[in-house]
């Protein structure tokens, strides 16, 4: 297995939560180790996940 990072663009909702957060990852389907915010718009969080892959 290898850890392979990944950036993820979700939603803004003006008021990020640690849950709001990994509830839009999960609802990518997507089981992260690790995960930061690298960018803000008005629009959108870009977040950096770190994943496991085969």
């Amino acid at each position: 297995m290898k850890v392979i990072s990944e950036l993820i663009e979700i939603p803004n909702n003006h008021a990020p939560t640690t849950e709001y957060i990994e509830l839009e990852l999960s609802k990518q389907n997507i089981n992260h180790l690790r995960w930061a915010v690298v960018h803000v718009s008005d629009k959108i969080y870009t977040i950096s996940v770190a994943v496991l892959k085969e």
